[in-house]
């Protein structure tokens, strides 16, 4: 199964300067490490080069969408058309989930293929200078939980329509 897995500001916004717009939120990180955990996760470039991200992300498969060289052994690069790529990726590792876990460029560009969107909503006001139409991003999605969490909540949607 594809998935998207990300958080966001009741504005949209999903980054800030190259990383996330609001301090560590540890309900936010064991909600993204429960679902992504022994699973893949496929990252643009620039979430990759995210100061703050470990690299590579502990315990998953790590790949990157990139056009450029990645001068590392803790990830794949994939480079082409993203869609494709991560189909082949599905495929290769069917056992297991792919998580496509930002950033904007990404989620727009794969979003006609994702099954399942994990969502978390984070309360309060944070600036942003990446932000995504999450009305647009979810219209062919329906809810399926939402469970309340410390100044968030966390929403799983399913597909509904392609």
């Amino acid at each position: 199964m594809i998935c998207s897995i990300l958080a966001s500001s009741s504005l949209g916004g999903i980054g800030n300067k190259g990383t996330l717009p609001w301090d560590k939120h540890y309900g936010d990180l064991a909600w993204f490490r429960e679902w992504t955990m022994n699973q893949i996760v496929v990252m643009g470039r620039k979430t990759w080069d995210d100061p703050l991200m470990p690299k590579p992300l502990p315990d998953r498969v790590n790949f990157v969408v990139t056009s450029k060289s990645l001068n590392t052994i803790d990830a794949r690069v994939l480079s082409g058309d993203p869609q494709e790529k991560i189909k082949q990726v599905s495929e290769q590792f069917p056992d297991k989930n792919v998580f496509i876990i930002g950033g904007k460029q990404l989620y727009e560009a794969t979003e006609s293929i994702v099954d399942r969107i994990y969502l978390t909503r984070m309360k309060g006001q944070y600036f942003a200078d990446t932000r995504i139409d999450l009305e647009q991003y979810l219209s062919n999605f329906r809810i399926m939980t939402a469970r309340p969490g410390r100044g968030c909540t966390h929403e799983i949607w399913i597909r509904t329509s392609s």
